[in-house]
């Protein structure tokens, strides 16, 4: 596996993020309460451009930040990820929330990035003083339950959403070293 790094998205990485969410098609298995939501680009599916998400993106700042992870031998994103500063924020259902929302691009999965990506957005939230974060995962996503066990998550239940009809499983993972 080559290395990884976290970049803040830009409107010159416009072109490769469309071209990231287009690797998604429409009829893939639901992982999110919002059936269009790619994790880890969360609130794209609100707007129409890229640029108008990057904007929105600059304004939750303080908030909520989100990574691209890139190759380094390339500059290739191969995965999105999503930092909230805090748990909850305005009519959240904390009992669903989650601090990090991740995915890997479909053509880049089973190479050891979404391990990666998630140890290093740890380290991120281990700069913003979380010593733990809360993750949530659908239950049949078998590929992130391994990722978020890798990096020494602690499975705390699981809970079926009645609006969503998805069951999720609960994860406290540490963000120390």
């Amino acid at each position: 596996m080559d290395l990884l790094k976290l970049l803040l998205p830009s409107v010159e990485d416009a072109e490769e993020i469309e071209q990231y969410r287009a690797e998604f098609p429409a009829d893939r298995e639901q992982v999110t309460a919002e059936p269009d939501r790619i994790p880890g680009l969360d609130y794209l599916e609100e707007y129409g451009t890229i640029r108008e998400w990057l904007e929105f993106c600059r304004t939750m700042e303080g908030k909520i930040t989100w990574y691209m992870s890139v190759r380094e031998s390339d500059g290739k994103i191969v995965g999105f990820c999503c930092l909230r500063h805090k748990l909850k924020y305005d009519d959240d259902d904390e009992d669903f929330a989650s601090h990090i929302g991740y995915s890997i691009r479909p053509s880049e999965r089973g190479k050891g990035y979404a391990k990666e990506q998630l140890r290093l957005v740890l380290d991120k939230a281990n700069e913003l003083g979380l010593s733990s974060v809360r993750i949530i995962c659908r239950d049949s996503n078998i590929g992130s339950v391994k990722t978020i066990l890798a990096n020494g998550g602690v499975f705390l239940d699981s809970l079926h959403g009645e609006e969503s009809s998805l069951t999720v499983n609960r994860y406290d993972v540490p963000t120390g070293k």
